[in-house]
Protein backbone atom coordinates (compact mmCIF):
# COMPACT_ATOMS: atom_id res chain seq x y z
CA UNK A 1 0.00 0.00 0.00
CA UNK A 2 1.35 3.41 -0.92
CA UNK A 3 1.78 5.80 2.02
CA UNK A 4 -0.67 8.68 2.28
CA UNK A 5 1.04 11.88 1.18
CA UNK A 6 0.62 14.90 3.40
CA UNK A 7 -0.27 17.70 0.93
CA UNK A 8 1.47 20.19 3.20
CA UNK A 9 4.74 18.27 3.40
CA UNK A 10 6.60 20.58 1.03
CA UNK A 11 5.49 23.61 3.02
CA UNK A 12 6.61 21.90 6.22
CA UNK A 13 10.07 21.22 4.83
CA UNK A 14 10.52 24.85 3.80
CA UNK A 15 8.95 26.47 6.84
CA UNK A 16 10.92 26.59 10.12
CA UNK A 17 7.67 27.18 12.02
CA UNK A 18 7.02 23.44 11.83
CA UNK A 19 10.30 22.40 13.42
CA UNK A 20 11.41 25.26 15.69
CA UNK A 21 11.30 24.81 19.45
CA UNK A 22 8.06 26.52 20.46
CA UNK A 23 9.07 26.81 24.11
CA UNK A 24 12.27 28.65 23.15
CA UNK A 25 10.62 30.90 20.56
CA UNK A 26 7.41 31.76 22.41
CA UNK A 27 8.76 31.91 25.94
CA UNK A 28 12.33 32.95 25.19
CA UNK A 29 11.73 36.70 24.82
CA UNK A 30 9.91 39.07 27.19
CA UNK A 31 7.66 40.34 24.38
CA UNK A 32 6.33 37.00 23.21
CA UNK A 33 6.30 35.46 26.68
CA UNK A 34 4.00 38.28 27.85
CA UNK A 35 1.55 37.44 25.05
CA UNK A 36 1.52 33.74 25.96
CA UNK A 37 1.12 34.41 29.68
CA UNK A 38 -1.79 36.76 29.00
CA UNK A 39 -3.52 33.97 27.05
CA UNK A 40 -3.00 31.65 29.98
CA UNK A 41 -4.65 34.15 32.31
CA UNK A 42 -7.65 34.42 29.98
CA UNK A 43 -7.93 30.63 29.72
CA UNK A 44 -7.65 30.13 33.49
CA UNK A 45 -10.26 32.79 34.22
CA UNK A 46 -12.66 31.30 31.68
CA UNK A 47 -12.24 27.77 33.06
CA UNK A 48 -12.70 28.98 36.65
CA UNK A 49 -15.83 30.94 35.66
CA UNK A 50 -17.25 27.97 33.77
CA UNK A 51 -16.57 25.63 36.69
CA UNK A 52 -18.26 28.00 39.15
CA UNK A 53 -21.29 28.69 36.94
CA UNK A 54 -21.84 25.08 35.95
CA UNK A 55 -22.04 24.10 39.62
CA UNK A 56 -20.51 20.73 38.73
CA UNK A 57 -17.22 19.00 39.40
CA UNK A 58 -14.08 20.43 37.80
CA UNK A 59 -13.42 19.34 34.20
CA UNK A 60 -12.74 15.61 34.03
CA UNK A 61 -11.12 15.71 30.58
CA UNK A 62 -9.44 18.62 28.76
CA UNK A 63 -8.25 18.51 25.15
CA UNK A 64 -5.61 20.77 23.60
CA UNK A 65 -6.41 20.45 19.88
CA UNK A 66 -3.29 21.42 17.94
CA UNK A 67 -1.10 21.10 21.03
CA UNK A 68 2.25 21.57 19.26
CA UNK A 69 5.19 21.08 21.61
CA UNK A 70 2.82 21.29 24.56
CA UNK A 71 3.11 24.88 25.74
CA UNK A 72 -0.57 25.16 26.68
CA UNK A 73 -0.60 21.62 28.05
CA UNK A 74 2.25 22.58 30.39
CA UNK A 75 0.21 25.52 31.65
CA UNK A 76 -2.96 23.43 32.02
CA UNK A 77 -0.99 20.79 33.90
CA UNK A 78 0.16 23.37 36.42
CA UNK A 79 -3.31 24.91 36.66
CA UNK A 80 -5.11 21.67 37.50
CA UNK A 81 -2.33 20.70 39.91
CA UNK A 82 -2.63 24.03 41.74
CA UNK A 83 -6.41 23.56 42.02
CA UNK A 84 -6.06 19.90 43.00
CA UNK A 85 -8.32 18.85 40.12
CA UNK A 86 -8.14 15.22 38.88
CA UNK A 87 -8.36 16.44 35.27
CA UNK A 88 -7.10 14.19 32.48
CA UNK A 89 -5.14 16.23 29.92
CA UNK A 90 -5.05 15.12 26.30
CA UNK A 91 -3.17 16.66 23.37
CA UNK A 92 -3.68 16.19 19.64
CA UNK A 93 -1.48 17.38 16.79
CA UNK A 94 -0.83 16.08 13.27
CA UNK A 95 2.90 17.00 13.45
CA UNK A 96 4.76 13.90 14.65
CA UNK A 97 7.82 15.93 15.67
CA UNK A 98 5.74 18.07 18.01
CA UNK A 99 3.89 15.10 19.46
CA UNK A 100 7.28 13.56 20.24
CA UNK A 101 8.42 16.70 22.04
CA UNK A 102 5.18 16.99 23.99
CA UNK A 103 5.65 13.48 25.39
CA UNK A 104 8.26 14.95 27.74
CA UNK A 105 5.38 16.60 29.62
CA UNK A 106 4.00 13.18 30.62
CA UNK A 107 0.38 14.21 30.19
CA UNK A 108 -2.35 11.59 30.14
CA UNK A 109 -2.61 11.15 26.38
CA UNK A 110 -1.15 12.39 23.11
CA UNK A 111 -2.69 11.54 19.76
CA UNK A 112 -1.57 12.28 16.20
CA UNK A 113 -4.67 13.78 14.63
CA UNK A 114 -5.73 16.82 12.64
CA UNK A 115 -8.18 19.30 14.10
CA UNK A 116 -10.42 18.51 11.11
CA UNK A 117 -10.53 14.80 11.99
CA UNK A 118 -10.11 14.27 15.71
CA UNK A 119 -9.70 10.65 16.79
CA UNK A 120 -12.11 10.87 19.72
CA UNK A 121 -15.69 9.84 20.37
CA UNK A 122 -18.54 12.34 20.46
CA UNK A 123 -18.82 14.37 23.67
CA UNK A 124 -15.46 13.14 25.00
CA UNK A 125 -14.29 16.36 26.68
CA UNK A 126 -15.48 18.95 29.18
CA UNK A 127 -13.04 21.63 27.98
CA UNK A 128 -11.38 22.04 24.58
CA UNK A 129 -8.54 24.49 23.89
CA UNK A 130 -7.56 25.32 20.30
CA UNK A 131 -5.00 28.12 20.30
CA UNK A 132 -3.21 29.60 17.27
CA UNK A 133 -4.29 26.69 15.07
CA UNK A 134 -7.26 27.60 12.88
CA UNK A 135 -5.36 30.23 10.92
CA UNK A 136 -3.29 27.33 9.49
CA UNK A 137 -6.27 25.15 8.52
CA UNK A 138 -7.91 25.71 5.11
CA UNK A 139 -11.02 23.84 6.25
CA UNK A 140 -11.33 25.78 9.51
CA UNK A 141 -15.12 25.44 9.58
CA UNK A 142 -14.73 21.66 9.52
CA UNK A 143 -12.30 22.10 12.40
CA UNK A 144 -14.86 24.07 14.41
CA UNK A 145 -17.48 21.42 13.70
CA UNK A 146 -15.08 18.74 14.98
CA UNK A 147 -14.35 20.72 18.14
CA UNK A 148 -18.08 20.89 18.81
CA UNK A 149 -18.50 17.17 18.16
CA UNK A 150 -15.91 16.09 20.74
CA UNK A 151 -17.08 18.65 23.34
CA UNK A 152 -19.90 17.56 25.61
CA UNK A 153 -23.13 19.59 25.86
CA UNK A 154 -22.47 22.41 28.29
CA UNK A 155 -18.72 22.08 27.70
CA UNK A 156 -16.31 25.00 27.32
CA UNK A 157 -14.37 25.94 24.18
CA UNK A 158 -11.36 28.31 24.21
CA UNK A 159 -10.13 29.58 20.83
CA UNK A 160 -7.21 31.85 20.01
CA UNK A 161 -6.44 33.28 16.55
CA UNK A 162 -4.43 36.22 15.18
CA UNK A 163 -6.43 39.29 14.16
CA UNK A 164 -4.77 39.35 10.72
CA UNK A 165 -7.84 40.47 8.81
CA UNK A 166 -7.76 43.78 10.72
CA UNK A 167 -6.52 46.99 9.05
CA UNK A 168 -3.16 46.72 10.85
CA UNK A 169 -2.85 43.07 9.86
CA UNK A 170 -3.46 43.96 6.22
CA UNK A 171 -0.93 46.81 6.51
CA UNK A 172 1.73 44.44 7.84
CA UNK A 173 1.09 41.53 5.46
CA UNK A 174 0.62 43.50 2.25
CA UNK A 175 2.69 46.67 2.73
CA UNK A 176 5.24 46.79 5.55
CA UNK A 177 6.24 43.12 5.83
CA UNK A 178 5.11 41.33 2.72
CA UNK A 179 7.66 38.57 3.28
CA UNK A 180 5.56 37.23 6.15
CA UNK A 181 3.10 35.67 3.71
CA UNK A 182 5.96 33.53 2.39
CA UNK A 183 7.34 32.57 5.80
CA UNK A 184 4.06 31.32 7.32
CA UNK A 185 1.23 29.19 6.02
CA UNK A 186 -1.60 31.25 7.46
CA UNK A 187 -4.52 30.75 5.09
CA UNK A 188 -7.27 32.40 7.17
CA UNK A 189 -7.01 36.09 8.03
CA UNK A 190 -9.44 36.26 10.91
CA UNK A 191 -11.45 39.21 12.12
CA UNK A 192 -13.80 39.23 15.07
CA UNK A 193 -16.77 38.95 12.70
CA UNK A 194 -15.29 36.01 10.78
CA UNK A 195 -14.48 34.13 13.99
CA UNK A 196 -17.88 34.89 15.48
CA UNK A 197 -19.69 33.72 12.34
CA UNK A 198 -17.68 30.50 12.25
CA UNK A 199 -18.48 29.72 15.89
CA UNK A 200 -22.17 30.38 15.35
CA UNK A 201 -22.25 28.19 12.22
CA UNK A 202 -20.70 25.37 14.24
CA UNK A 203 -23.48 25.73 16.81
CA UNK A 204 -21.60 27.32 19.70
CA UNK A 205 -22.96 29.89 22.12
CA UNK A 206 -20.31 32.61 22.28
CA UNK A 207 -19.75 34.02 25.76
CA UNK A 208 -17.24 36.69 24.67
CA UNK A 209 -14.37 37.44 22.34
CA UNK A 210 -11.52 39.25 24.06
CA UNK A 211 -9.00 41.43 22.18
CA UNK A 212 -5.40 40.40 22.75
CA UNK A 213 -2.59 42.97 22.89
CA UNK A 214 -1.90 45.48 20.09
CA UNK A 215 -1.12 44.64 16.47
CA UNK A 216 2.22 46.30 15.83
CA UNK A 217 2.41 45.95 12.03
CA UNK A 218 5.94 44.53 11.90
CA UNK A 219 7.20 41.58 13.92
CA UNK A 220 10.68 43.03 14.54
CA UNK A 221 9.23 46.33 15.74
CA UNK A 222 6.73 44.42 17.87
CA UNK A 223 9.54 42.57 19.63
CA UNK A 224 11.55 45.76 20.14
CA UNK A 225 8.67 47.83 21.56
CA UNK A 226 7.37 45.09 23.83
CA UNK A 227 10.70 44.61 25.58
CA UNK A 228 9.72 47.41 27.97
CA UNK A 229 6.81 46.61 30.33
CA UNK A 230 5.46 50.21 30.44
CA UNK A 231 5.30 50.32 26.63
CA UNK A 232 3.77 46.85 26.53
CA UNK A 233 1.08 47.86 29.03
CA UNK A 234 0.29 50.98 27.01
CA UNK A 235 -0.04 49.01 23.77
CA UNK A 236 -2.17 46.35 25.47
CA UNK A 237 -4.47 49.09 26.76
CA UNK A 238 -4.89 50.48 23.24
CA UNK A 239 -5.68 47.00 21.93
CA UNK A 240 -8.38 46.53 24.56
CA UNK A 241 -9.92 49.94 23.94
CA UNK A 242 -9.81 49.63 20.14
CA UNK A 243 -10.46 45.92 19.39
CA UNK A 244 -9.94 46.40 15.65
CA UNK A 245 -6.29 47.15 16.48
CA UNK A 246 -5.82 44.03 18.64
CA UNK A 247 -3.09 41.56 17.73
CA UNK A 248 -5.26 38.56 18.49
CA UNK A 249 -8.72 37.34 19.42
CA UNK A 250 -9.51 34.98 22.30
CA UNK A 251 -12.97 33.44 22.12
CA UNK A 252 -14.82 31.84 25.03
CA UNK A 253 -17.76 29.72 23.89
CA UNK A 254 -19.93 26.82 25.02
CA UNK A 255 -21.68 23.94 23.36
CA UNK A 256 -25.39 24.33 24.16
CA UNK A 257 -26.91 21.74 26.46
Amino acid sequence: MRPVRDPRAEIHAANPWYVEDQFAVQLGSPAFRAVVENRWRVFARAIDEWTALSATAPPARLLDAGCGDGINLSFCSGMVRDRNWPTILVGADYNTLRIGRARALRVSGLVRASVTSLAFSDCSFDVVVCNQVLEHVPEYQTGLDELRRVLRPGGLLLIGVPNEGSPLGILRNHVLQRSILRSTDHVNMFTKRLLLDGLHRAGFDVVRIEPEAFFVPHTAVHGWLNRWPPVRRLLDSVGRRIPSCAAGLLAVAMRPR
